[in-house]
């Protein structure tokens, strides 16, 4: 053999070796990699394992902490609450004691019962009113007359507060013991009390400074002027439900005297006592007993039966007061004796009726008429004395509004305006007249 050939045989198999050593050192060194690599993987995965096994833990203690927590919240809220009911008992049975004490002391007063309160009440202003007077009488320059009219007055208005607090605490009382009785007049007593009080113009003090901002602003303008702004106040200012409704019988009244009826205002001048008939209106061939609702504005609410029954009622009794003396007559025969004696009763509303009402005053012959309230009618009322022949006008809140009735036929007339009624040479009602005993 060619001794070139065996040398390279040689040297090939020598690299062959040395690449096998080589090749068996990088898989050892390679499987200690992995070794080591697996080494560290796990561990990791312990460590995690121990994370979660104390973030498991972590939220037992936690969740345990908050219902330990909520247990005594709930423990403390329970005992509260105990102590609630005792104090809540205590204050009960003081309560029940003062009730009981108060109740024995109203039933061994029976007998004196409101009469005894109001007559302490009215003295007490009584007394009050003669401490001023008294200090009149003896102060330096003693004003006798004056004082003696105080005097008077103290004594007036003791019994005047002893009747308006005997009414206001009895209709009180029938209104706590009977509370649907509101639905008939439709505001409780002390609206209607406060009403009427605050409406009724004092002698001596003319109106229309009610309406002035202050006295300035009633001397600075002239008489013309102050009543018309007085009227238009009267008209914009907010009003309760008695005054409303006062408003809407003058409105449904005016309607009737310019169809030529006499009108008289018996709800307006009777207040509680007009046993639902507000306006009677008469001409030569007919008498209309009126009831008026102005309810579109005040309850939102329809007519019910009873108010159809109250009218009927009040329009029988019309009749046997005012046509026919006598008491025994049969209930089925007043349709028939009211139609020959032409008598109507007639429902005045702004409002609708419920469908029993409507049957109702089908039934008993009630005429129903839907007028709404118009503000801007002539109200002023423009009357004559036809003794002496004085043209005088009369404003809503003068003090013989509602008893002056216009007669068209007698030259009376109604006015909107204060200048209209002075371009027919009308004058206001009211005049002022200084007291000559005033000091």
């Amino acid at each position: 053999m060619n001794p070139g050939v065996i040398i390279f045989l040689i040297i090939g198999i020598i690299l062959g070796m040395y690449l096998l050593i080589y090749f068996i050192l990088q898989l050892i060194n390679n499987f200690h990699k992995k070794k080591a690599e697996l080494i560290n993987s796990n561990i990791s995965v312990e460590n995690i394992k121990l994370e979660i096994e104390k973030t498991i833990l972590a939220q037992k203690k936690y969740k345990f902490d908050e219902e330990v927590k909520l247990k005594l919240e709930i423990e403390k809220t329970i005992l509260a609450q105990k102590q609630l009911d005792l104090d809540a008992k205590a204050l009960l049975d003081n309560y029940k004691t003062v009730v009981k004490e108060s109740l024995d002391t109203l039933l061994k007063e029976k007998s004196m019962g409101f009469p005894w309160l109001v007559t302490a009440i009215s003295d007490y202003w009584e007394n009050y009113d003669k401490i001023f007077a008294s200090y009149l009488e003896h102060k330096k320059r003693p004003a006798i007359v004056e004082a003696g009219r105080i005097k008077k007055i103290a004594e007036e208005k003791r019994l005047f507060k002893k009747e308006f607090l005997t009414a206001k605490y009895i209709i009180g009382y029938y209104e706590a013991l009977f509370p649907w009785l509101r639905e008939y007049v439709g505001f409780n007593s002390e609206e209607l009390i406060k009403s009427i009080y605050n409406d009724t113009p004092s002698e001596e003090e003319d109106p229309v400074t009610f309406y002035m901002a202050t006295k300035g602003e009633f001397e600075s303008l002239s008489v013309s002027k102050r009543n018309q702004k007085a009227l238009d106040r009267y008209w914009n200012r907010d009003k309760d439900q008695w005054q409303i409704g006062r408003d809407y019988e003058r409105y449904i009244g005016y309607l009737y005297e310019k169809k030529g009826f006499k009108v008289n205002y018996h709800g307006i001048e009777k207040i509680r006592e007009d046993l639902g008939r507000d306006l009677i209106c008469i001409n030569e061939h007919k008498i209309e007993v009126v009831q008026c609702k102005n309810w579109s504005s005040i309850k939102g609410i329809p007519i019910r039966e009873n108010h159809i029954t109250q009218l009927y009622g009040t329009t029988i009794k019309y009749y046997l007061e005012q046509i026919r003396k006598s008491q025994n007559i049969q209930i089925d025969l007043f349709p028939e004796l009211l139609k020959k004696s032409n008598i109507t009763p007639v429902m005045v509303t702004s409002g609708d009726l419920s469908d029993t009402a409507k049957e109702f005053a089908n039934v008993l012959g009630i005429r129903v008429d839907k007028i709404s309230m118009d503000k801007k009618y002539p109200c002023i009322k423009c009357n004559i004395n036809f003794q002496t022949g004085e043209k005088i006008y009369h404003l809503p809140f003068d003090q013989q509004y509602d008893k002056v009735v216009i007669d068209i036929s007698k030259g009376e007339r109604w006015a909107s305006t204060v200048i209209e009624a002075e371009s027919y040479n009308f004058r206001r009602a009211w005049m002022w007249r200084p007291n000559p005993n005033v000091n």
